[in-house]
């Protein structure tokens, strides 16, 4: 029997695709505006109208970890055991002490908010908690972290009640900083000398003092540059369950929305 061949016509003709479909530049944006309403204030839209900027100022506070090296000073082993066990500890030595910011730039203009994924020419990749918890050795499963958005009085009834110091110096670091803010090199500055000698109500509250140094350093960094929120000191109080928070989630939401911000056009 011979083949015999049988067009479907309920078929629609396939296409032709010709190379230059394949080759020629991507026309600017998506095709249907609905589907990313926020495109329009994407780095990629001016880069697309020969816009282009340069690249993105990157903080590096490795520095400033390196300015409190709690881990090799001696007389202090309560403090490093408070910190040791907040399962946080290993944060002060995952920093970089140089920062390609030009690799980095390249990253965060193929950032899309609305995936949390970057458009890369092979496709989509992103930062799973598999890699925040194996970077960063931090939890990815334990306690929610959220935190309230605080009036300037109850920051400083947090920064009194958490580092014990006074109401009047706290007023005045909150003033200094602007809002419900500390800057990170007032903590330094202020906390870095404890020993075993010191009563253990120091001790404690300058354990608190660095978590949030070191928060606000690593993985709560933001534009500001130098100055980490006091809210996050809430977090801090109990200084026995602070191993129970899921801060590696945490620091993927966190840097999913600051990539979100820096991926906007104007952003430096």
């Amino acid at each position: 029997m011979p083949d015999i061949a049988v067009e479907d016509a309920s078929l629609p003709d396939s296409p032709t695709i010709q190379e230059e479909d394949l080759t020629h530049a991507f026309l600017g944006g998506p095709t249907d505006p609905s589907m990313l309403q926020s495109f329009n204030s994407h780095v990629a839209v001016a880069i697309w109208h020969g816009e282009e900027q340069g690249p993105l100022k990157c903080h590096n506070h490795s520095s400033k970890i390196l300015a409190w090296p709690w881990w090799s000073v001696d007389n202090n082993t309560r403090f490093k055991a408070i910190i040791e066990q907040s399962g946080l500890s290993q944060l002060a030595r995952c920093t970089y002490r140089f920062v390609n910011k030009l690799l980095i730039s390249s990253f965060v203009k193929r950032w899309q908010p609305k995936t949390n994924t970057f458009h890369m020419t092979v496709g989509e990749m992103t930062l799973t908690l598999d890699d925040v918890g194996t970077i960063l050795s931090l939890p990815i499963v334990g306690r929610s972290i959220s935190v309230p958005n605080v009036r300037d009085h109850h920051g400083v009834t947090l920064l009194v009640s958490g580092l014990g110091i006074t109401k009047r110096v706290a007023h005045n670091e909150v003033s200094t900083a602007g809002g419900n803010l500390v800057r990170l090199e007032w903590l330094r500055s202020h906390f870095a000398s404890v020993t075993d000698s010191d009563l253990e109500e120091a001790i404690q509250c300058t354990a608190r003092a660095y978590l949030l140094f070191l928060l606000g350093c690593i993985l709560f960094n933001d534009k500001s540059g130098g100055r980490v929120p006091v809210v996050y000191l809430g977090l801090l109080m109990d200084l026995g369950s602070i191993h129970t928070y899921a801060w590696g989630a945490a620091a993927l939401a966190f840097l999913y929305r600051q990539l979100g911000y820096a991926s906007r056009f104007g952003v430096k």
